[in-house]
């Protein structure tokens, strides 16, 4: 009879203990699901045409929001950012960095008063758009970006609206740098300088 006694009180021990575990592996889970998003890596889903060729529409990856925070922002980085007037959210590149001159004329960029060589630009996409390099990117009169602003384009200049059109964006905006393609076909949109 103690042993019955005995054997019910291990069982149940038991079943508390494995129960326990399961709590604790549930709440790691969810710990994991909501801090992954916010500070390490957060899906994101290409719409548009604006960064053709370098991301079509529909490709889907990973922006690393942990990169940007640790590691700040370079010029020509891949980045997601929400636009504050619609709360849409875009994939674009940085051109300006905080304190910068930025102006665009005939094709060329300029980023306080010096020629700037963007060598992501696709020539051939380019011209099978009936465009050429100086009529691509049209003149943008210089811009002088503050403190914690920065000069967002997309890489298919005549179908983006970034801040040629609608100016700056605060650093507050931007969700992360570098796009991790997964789908639907592997690629890694890096600019380490």
């Amino acid at each position: 009879m103690n042993e019955q006694r005995l054997s019910k009180k291990t069982k149940r021990e038991s079943f508390l203990i494995e129960a326990v575990d399961l709590m604790r592996l549930a709440i790691i889970f969810l710990v994991l699901v909501y801090t992954i998003p916010a500070f390490v890596l957060r899906p994101e889903t290409v719409s548009g045409r604006s960064m053709m060729p370098t991301l079509q529409d529909g490709d889907k990856g990973m922006i690393n929001v942990f990169a940007s925070l640790a590691f700040g922002l370079n010029r020509f980085d891949v980045v997601a950012v929400v636009e504050p007037e619609s709360g849409e959210q875009w994939v674009k590149r940085v051109i300006g960095l905080p304190g910068e001159r930025v102006k665009y004329q005939d094709g060329v960029l300029y980023i306080n008063g010096e020629v700037m060589d963007e060598p992501f630009l696709n020539e051939e996409f380019i011209t099978s758009s009936g465009y050429t390099m100086q009529t691509f990117s049209r003149d943008v009169a210089e811009v002088t970006l503050a403190d914690n602003e920065y000069f967002l384009v997309g890489d298919n200049r005549q179908e983006s609206y970034d801040s040629r059109a609608r100016g700056p964006f605060h650093r507050s905006d931007i969700i992360g740098k570098h796009f991790y393609g997964f789908w639907p076909s592997i690629k890694v949109v890096l600019n380490d300088d």
